[in-house]
């Protein structure tokens, strides 16, 4: 299960929208589009972000799911965040980069926002790395403004890259870890037609009855069940008027961590003359 942001972190944007290559406006109905803090099964990755003071002012919150990497920024209050310049790569090769750090004008993605905001979200698809990747690098450099309007560039990650002290991340990709469900499964209805000349030779015992009518279950259901009514009701049953359908609920159960679940099936033995 997802956990989104709600739309009132977004707080007031902008009212225009203009898209290029290297720089994007978002209006309002974009800039509050869903994005995606926990994903069940995950832990999300938690960067504090600091001002030259040291100073929180903000977060970047990275986690995944099956599909998908999802980036949030966050502002503390106080501060607004004014821009962003990001990319998610395969490895640290695949950054713009030379000798003095990571060139910010080449990262992938610019968000600026004509009216500051505490709160954006993005997120990236696996598909467009061209295969399932085990680990992704994360370059994002946040420019922060407070209420005096002084501004701070701070990059997310611990990774330094080059003289300019930009940094980046590593990130693992989590593979979601589904909770485990009690489950069990009793087969499909079945039955089965047989004359009382071939019941009697089949049965001769309580026990001959029990697998006569478990032959009637689908092959990788347990054994292990119980009926209702039971193999000794249905022998009198037979005993008293041979001619006739035969039927029974076939249950059976299953119980992790302290829950009990369980399944049941109809099987019909119709006996004929």
């Amino acid at each position: 299960m997802r956990n989104y942001f709600n739309a009132v972190m977004v707080g007031l944007l902008l009212m225009g929208c203009s898209v290029d290559n290297d720089e994007t406006n978002f209006d309002y109905q974009l800039l509050i589009a869903n994005s995606v803090i926990d994903v069940e099964g995950c832990m999300p990755d938690t960067y504090n972000l600091y001002n030259t003071s040291e100073e929180k002012i903000g977060e970047f919150i990275v986690t995944n799911d099956e599909n998908e990497v999802y980036l949030n920024f966050t502002s503390v209050n106080g501060y607004d965040i004014s821009m962003i310049n990001y990319e998610v790569a395969l490895s640290e090769d695949d950054l713009p980069m030379n000798n003095g750090g990571i060139i910010v004008g080449q990262l992938e993605s610019t968000v600026k926002f004509s009216t500051t905001t505490n709160y954006y979200g993005d997120s990236v698809s696996f598909e467009s790395f061209g295969e399932n990747p085990t680990a992704l690098v994360v370059a994002a450099r946040i420019q922060f403004i407070n209420e005096s309007k002084k501004t701070y560039a701070v990059w997310v990650g611990d990774q330094i890259a080059g003289k300019n002290n930009s940094k980046f991340l590593n990130y693992s990709i989590c593979i979601p870890q589904q909770e485990e469900v009690c489950e069990v499964d009793a087969g499909s209805d079945n039955s089965a037609s047989y004359t009382v000349e071939e019941v009697n030779a089949l049965v001769n015992s309580i026990g001959d009855a029990d697998r006569l009518f478990k032959s009637l279950l689908d092959e990788d259901v347990s054994r292990n069940g119980v009926f209702e009514p039971t193999i000794s009701t249905l022998l009198a049953r037979f005993s008293a008027n041979p001619v006739r359908d035969f039927t029974t609920t076939y249950t059976v159960t299953n119980e992790l961590n302290g829950e009990v679940c369980s399944d049941s099936t109809v099987l019909t033995i119709t006996v004929t003359e």
